[in-house]
């Protein structure tokens, strides 16, 4: 009886006029003071760019960087011991570390040396430890370690798309949980991290470098949201994302480079001046060269087929012409002006083409196809496997419960639909390949495939247990790896098929108490984007295999399990049914990229182009997160 007294008395004072018009005034109000901070620190962004930042003194700072024996890394060290920094050289190649230390020490730096592997969380949190009882306190860590294989998709082993995650995504992990309690106990500190231009655009035969480059600017990105709403915008913990092009290191092994004068290959010195500048003016991202973000943000406006045609021009295999010859260069500069002229042609029809066919055509019927669909027993999986057998499809559900998954099945089968079901693990490579055989023998060819599945624990990072973070990499991310192995080949086969993606609005924008779940949903999006242009690259432009990624708000399948939404009439939390829903129709439409709510994904490439206190602004007025479940 008094709850519901308690509930009644609420709404009550929800629907008396004085409260409502209260609580308008109060939005407008906020909405005023929001418009006026966002462009006072918009200019004032600008006017620091253009007059310069003062660059922080680092000559007091014990600065930590890993894979420091080679390549970027030691350059970082050594130019950070120019400075006067204590610097602690980390790498798994005890020799080449040892030899950044001595010729730091030769020049009169400071310099210590641990052999650690940064894969192994325990040797990191011991060897950490050992740094603060020997050094002290590390105030500047720069997670650089890191390695690329460069060969299409097939061609990478499992063991090596693990290692590649391990290295490049799951040791920062272990090198947060050892060094930020520090940092935030001292309210003091800051953590660099290396990701790469292929951490923000999709690039052939480094569809998994890729994930894993995604992945570290979404944990970056929502690790910074988590320590500023926890310490209520107190934290003095700064992060700078990198995303460097093609650097002299060893790691890009056959560059081919259109315009050597204009793209070169960056030397490591450099790119390591560049970070080290970045760092100590506080920028939170960095390209080198820098106009590369500005670019790719304002390419991300347009159709995938425009943006496609501008990526060709520049890297289209055409190597650079140093003729000597008058006559030969006066060639390629009229030549190289008609392709530019052609390429603007070719731009605008692509993208007034797209958007006239986005409203135009049919959505294509999917009557005679096999869908197969990851995570089928409940939530959105349920909903995609009930309203695709609406529309005809031959149904495949896959789920690691046995129970929910037939369920799915036999509501299928009991309106007359076709369903088959399979008990699954998908992050296990080998059950999924030979399921996929199966399913071939007993089903047919699967020409769409939805990678659905998914987990999504909710709380600060340094509450996840390392089970927790390998469980969530492994089924949001690694899975698609064994998932396009099982399926993939066939399409190619067939030239015929589509893939579809569940990423996430956190796969685009980072959030507190989903530091690794963004990491996953980020790297979703660069998988699916560099595999896309890899098979686009392969097949000279004939590939007819089509994939979408689609990044949902939130919606009410039980994952999101503490939802704060200060507008909820505005943002509501979305039904499966329409999820399901609009996933479909994207699918039919063969929209490449879709927000759920659509205008999500337009309004993220917008606000990107404006500074970070900005954005802050703007997530603060909206207020729309998800608390800790513990």
């Amino acid at each position: 009886m008094e709850n519901n007294n308690s509930d009644n008395q609420s709404n009550r004072q929800q629907n008396n006029p004085s409260v409502l018009i209260y609580n308008a005034l109060v939005i407008v109000l906020d909405l005023a003071f929001l418009l006026v901070k966002f462009w006072f620190y918009t200019f004032r962004s600008f006017y620091r760019a253009f007059k310069g930042v003062n660059e922080r003194d680092v000559s007091n700072d014990v600065v930590l960087i890993t894979g420091s024996g080679h390549g970027i890394g030691k350059e970082l060290a050594l130019q950070y011991s120019a400075l006067g920094s204590t610097v602690v050289c980390w790498d798994i190649n005890e020799q080449m570390n040892q030899e950044t230390v001595k010729t730091i020490k030769s020049r009169g730096g400071k310099a210590h040396g641990y052999t650690v592997d940064v894969t192994d969380r325990e040797r990191v949190i011991e060897t950490g430890n050992k740094v603060l009882t020997e050094i002290g306190d590390v105030t500047i860590l720069v997670n650089n370690a890191g390695i690329m294989p460069q060969h299409e998709i097939f061609k990478h082993s499992e063991a090596e798309i693990r290692k590649l995650y391990e290295i490049n995504t799951l040791a920062h992990y272990w090198m947060f949980q050892a060094f930020l309690p520090k940092m935030i106990e001292k309210n003091h500190g800051h953590i660099v991290s290396m990701s790469s231009i292929a951490g923000i655009v999709g690039l052939q035969n480094l569809v998994p470098y890729c994930g894993s480059k995604f992945a570290v600017r979404g944990h970056v990105e929502a690790l910074k949201e988590e320590l500023r709403l926890q310490s209520n915008g107190s934290s003095k913990i700064k992060f700078t994302c990198i995303y460097p092009y093609m650097v002299d290191t060893g790691l890009c092994k056959k560059v081919k480079i259109r315009f050597e004068n204009f793209l070169r290959l960056l030397k490591p010195s450099v790119v390591a001046s560049a970070i080290i500048s970045a760092q100590r003016k506080g920028l939170g991202e960095l390209t080198v060269p820098r106009y590369m973000f500005y670019l790719n943000n304002f390419l991300r406006l347009f159709p995938s087929e425009a943006s496609n045609l501008v990526r060709d021009f520049f890297s289209s295999g055409v190597e650079s012409d140093i003729s000597v010859n008058i006559w030969e260069t006066i060639f390629n500069v009229f030549y190289l002006v008609f392709e530019i002229i052609i390429l603007q042609l070719k731009f605008w029809y692509r993208t007034i083409e797209s958007a006239i066919n986005l409203f135009t055509s049919e959505p294509r019927d999917v009557s005679g196809d096999i869908v197969l669909i990851t995570g089928a027993g409940h939530g959105m999986g349920k909903e995609l496997a009930l309203q695709y057998s609406e529309l005809g499809a031959t149904i495949v559900c896959w789920d690691i419960n046995e129970q929910l998954n037939l369920e799915t099945v036999k509501l299928i089968k009991s309106k007359g639909r076709k369903a088959h079901g399979y008990t699954v693990d998908v992050t296990n490579r080998e059950k999924v390949l030979e399921t996929g055989s199966k399913v071939q023998k007993d089903v047919g060819t699967v020409t769409i495939l939805v990678n659905n599945a998914g987990i999504m624990p909710s709380h600060d990072l340094l509450k996840h247990t390392e089970n927790e973070i390998r469980k969530t990499i492994d089924i949001n991310l690694v899975a698609h790896f064994w998932m396009y192995e099982a399926f993939l080949p066939k399409m190619i086969e067939n030239n015929h098929g589509h893939i579809v993606a569940l990423s996430s609005m956190a796969g685009v924008m980072g959030f507190q108490n989903l530091v690794p779940y963004c990491g996953t949903k980020f790297a979703v999006k660069g998988v699916q984007e560099a595999l896309s242009e890899e098979l686009r690259c392969k097949s000279n432009g004939t590939s007819k295999i089509k994939f979408t990624t689609i990044f949902p708000y939130m919606v009410d399948t039980g994952l999101c399990k503490k939802v704060k939404i200060r507008f909820q009439s505005l943002m509501p939390m979305i039904n499966p049914k329409d999820a399901a829903a609009e996933i479909i129709f994207a699918q039919r439409k063969g929209i490449e990229e879709m927000s759920l709510p659509r205008h999500l994904l337009y309004m993220n490439a917008y606000f990107r182009n404006f500074p970070n206190k900005a954005n802050i602004l703007v997530k603060d007025f909206l207020q729309a997160f998800v608390e800790s479940d513990l």
